[in-house]
């Protein structure tokens, strides 16, 4: 039986910012040996003849640049559900996004980005401006409390496969039970499995999610690997959404976001 061929859906709104997603989708999908899919959500089903046409320019010019010819997608719908819809129709392994950051309230109850990523099973890249470099070579990932950890190093399992990123396992400068334990698997799981690493310990003097951030920028890290809460609580709101600080982060390094109990078992290699 052939294997279907891996698929990366870009939400496209013919900006410069989604050009950029565009770019990320390429250097992912040439290790990934993936398709890529450019997706438009409308208001009107009027427009949708014109827009597909646009697409289908744009598919052309990237074919022209980067040598693959992105398939073209337009849905009518509201973008924080059309999108997670869409992924999962397709049975997308990874959707890569642009974000511009929250606005007005926004800024206190989380952006569109985290609105559309929130309960979905498919992985995110969420992005804030072009590769740095044609590979992903630094990466990122903060280890704290959660049991959800574990998911995180299945996705580290998964691009060591395919090329050797250094990485870096980022851990709080508490003493938690629960951290330590996270650590221990973390450790367990990577020497298992000849995953090279270096254990790195905040310094207390910030914030977690900041220390994490600044040494993300430190290590000019390409990528970031984070897992969202299960909800967006008022404690949330009131203290800053974490998820929302790492995904806007200053530095705009991309942040992959995993929602808890995220189905990973398509690959064979997080088994």
């Amino acid at each position: 039986m052939k294997e279907t061929k891996r698929t990366i859906l870009i939400p496209y709104d013919f900006t410069m910012l989604s050009d950029c997603a565009l770019e990320h989708g390429v250097q992912i999908g040439r290790l990934l040996d993936s398709d890529i899919t450019l997706l438009n959500i409308i208001d009107n089903l009027k427009d949708e003849v014109h827009v597909k046409d646009r697409l289908t320019e744009k598919a052309k010019e990237a074919q022209k640049e980067f040598h693959i010819l992105p398939k073209v997608m337009v849905r009518p719908g509201k973008v924080s559900q059309a999108i997670k819809d869409v992924a999962t129709n397709i049975n997308a392994d990874l959707v890569i996004m642009k974000t511009s950051g929250p606005k007005g309230i926004q800024r206190f109850t989380g952006s569109r980005a985290i609105k559309v990523m929130y309960g979905s099973k498919i992985p995110f890249i969420v992005i804030q401006a072009p590769p740095k470099r044609e590979i992903i070579k630094q990466v990122i990932v903060p280890i704290d409390f959660r049991f959800e950890n574990k998911e995180k190093l299945k996705w580290i399992n998964f691009l060591t496969k395919i090329y050797t990123p250094s990485v870096y396992l980022f851990r709080p400068n508490v003493s938690d039970y629960r951290i330590r334990n996270n650590l221990k698997f973390a450790t367990n799981f990577l020497e298992g499995r000849n995953i090279g690493f270096e254990l790195v310990h905040a310094r207390g003097k910030k914030s977690f999610v900041e220390e994490a951030i600044d040494f993300s920028n430190f290590i000019d890290a390409d990528l970031l690997i984070i897992m969202l809460s299960r909800s967006i609580t008022l404690g949330k709101i009131l203290f800053g959404l974490n998820d929302q600080k790492y995904i806007t982060n200053k530095y705009k390094v991309p942040v992959m976001c995993l929602n808890p109990r995220t189905d990973l078992r398509k690959f064979a290699g997080f088994r």
